[in-house]
C-alpha cells in the first residue's frame, strides 16, 4: 500500500474564524494536508464580497499551514463570481480562485466533457476535479477530448441522508476508472463526534459508502488503505475530535493493518506470543483461511486448548495434532467444523470483518488486544 494523505473539511459559513484557524492547526500537527471547502453556498451570502473575504482568511491561513485547498464550485458558482468557465466565454480565467489560493476546483456538477477537457488548461494551473463515482468512464471521454491528465483528478461524493450513500460494488466500479488511468482519487470518512457538521441542515453523518456512515473513523480509514483505490482520505464533516485525527493517522503511517480482537479466556502465554509476531499474509490464498507465513518458525510445542467449532473472524493456531502446521496463525473466513486440531484463540471485533477480504499476499499485519 501506498501512503495516503488525509485532509479535512470546512464550512466557514457555520463556524467561527476561531474554530476554523484551531481546527487547521490541530489537524496540520497530525500531519493532515489537504482541505476541502464547499463554496457553493457562496452565492446566497447577502454580501458575496464578504463571504470571499471570510474564506480567504481561512484558505490564507491554511496556506501557511502547508495545505492543498481544494474548493466544490458549480456553473451558479462560477455565475454569482463572475468566473468565465465555459469555452464559449473566452477567454478561461480562474484568477479569482488563485487569489483565493485555492489548488483545485472540484466539478460538484458536471459540464461537458470538452467543457472540462477546456478548464483543463487553465493559465493559472489550477487543477480540476471531477466525479470520481461515475460507472462509465467519463473520466477516459474527457481525457479523449484533449484534456491535460496531469491536471485531473477525481473526487468521490459525500452522502448527509442516512441510506442514500454509494454502495461498495458501485464505488469499487467507479474507482476502477481512476485506477486504470493511474490518476489521483478523493473520497470521504465522517467523524462519529456529536454535532459534527456539513453545509446542510441533514446530519446524519458524511461518508461516501454508505457501509461506512456508523463506523469508527479508524475503521473506516483502514477499509480505503486496505481497497488502496484512495488517495486522499478526507473527513467530510467538522469538527471531528483529537482522538479521530490521531486515529487516522495512526493508520496512514502503520507500516501493517491491525486488527482489534478479543483473546479467548485463559489463553496460554505461548500462543498470545505467536499473535505478536511479525505476521504475513501467504501468497497462496484460500477462500476459507487467511493464513501467515511466519508463525510456525516459532518452535515451542502448541497444544490443544479451546478447539471449538470456527467462525468468521476468528483467531486461529493450529495445535500439535496437525503436524507441520502446528503453531501457523490463521483468520477463519467461514464457518468450518474443528477436527480437533485447531485452537480457536480469539474472534477480530465484529467492525471489522468486512476488512478481511482486502488482505493481500505478503500483506503485513497484527493484531491489538481488547
Amino acid at each position: 500500500m501506498m501512503k495516503k494523505r488525509l485532509g479535512i473539511s470546512l464550512y466557514p459559513e457555520y463556524a467561527s474564524d476561531e474554530q476554523c484557524m484551531a481546527y487547521l492547526e490541530t489537524a496540520s500537527n497530525y500531519g493532515f494536508s489537504v482541505l476541502f471547502l464547499a463554496l457553493l453556498g457562496i452565492g446566497k451570502e447577502k454580501d458575496c464580497q464578504a463571504a470571499l473575504c471570510r474564506y480567504q482568511r481561512i484558505t490564507s491561513h491554511a496556506k501557511k499551514l502547508g495545505y492543498e485547498i481544494c474548493a466544490d464550485v458549480n456553473p451558479m458558482v462560477f455565475h454569482t463570481l463572475g468566473v468565465n468557465a465555459r469555452f464559449f466565454e473566452a477567454p478561461l480565467d480562474l484568477g479569482l480562485f488563485s487569489k483565493l489560493q485555492i489548488d483545485i476546483l472540484r466539478l460538484d456538477l458536471g459540464m461537458s466533457d470538452l467543457e472540462e477537457a477546456y478548464l483543463s488548461k487553465n493559465q493559472e494551473k489550477i487543477k480540476i476535479c471531477l466525479n470520481g463515482a461515475s460507472k462509465n468512464d467519463h473520466i477516459g471521454n474527457v481525457l479523449g477530448a484533449g484534456a491535460d491528465a496531469q491536471m485531473l483528478l477525481g473526487c468521490c461524493n459525500y452522502y448527509p441522508h442516512r441510506y442514500t450513500g454509494m454502495s461498495l460494488p458501485s464505488f469499487e466500479q467507479g474507482a476502477a476508472n481512476w485506477k486504470k488511468y493511474n490518476l489521483r482519487l478523493m473520497a470521504f470518512v465522517s467523524s462519529n463526534e456529536p454535532g459534527a457538521f456539513g453545509p446542510w441542515p441533514v446530519t446524519e453523518g458524511l461518508p461516501t459508502l454508505e457501509m461506512h456512515r456508523d463506523w469508527n473513523i479508524r475503521v473506516q480509514t483502514k477499509h480505503y488503505l486496505l481497497m488502496d483505490t484512495v488517495d486522499d482520505i478526507m473527513i467530510g464533516n467538522c469538527f471531528a475530535s483529537k482522538e479521530e485525527l490521531s486515529s487516522m493517522a495512526e493508520e496512514a503511517a502503520a507500516e501493517k493493518i491491525t486488527f482489534r480482537a478479543r483473546l479467548a479466556e485463559g489463553l496460554p502465554e505461548n500462543m498470545k506470543q505467536r499473535l505478536q509476531m511479525h505476521l504475513s499474509v501467504r501468497g497462496d490464498q484460500g477462500e476459507y483461511l487467511i493464513r501467515s507465513l511466519e508463525s510456525r518458525m516459532l518452535r515451542t510445542e502448541v497444544e490443544p486448548f479451546h478447539t471449538v467449532d470456527i467462525r468468521p473472524g476468528d483467531l486461529l493456531v493450529d495445535n500439535k495434532l496437525y503436524g507441520q502446521y502446528a503453531g501457523e496463525v490463521q483468520i477463519a473466513l467461514k464457518d468450518m467444523k474443528n477436527s480437533g486440531k485447531t485452537n480457536v484463540v480469539g474472534h477480530i471485533h465484529e467492525e471489522e470483518l468486512a476488512l478481511l477480504p482486502y488482505l493481500k499476499g505478503g500483506q503485513a499485519f497484527g493484531f491489538q488486544f481488547i
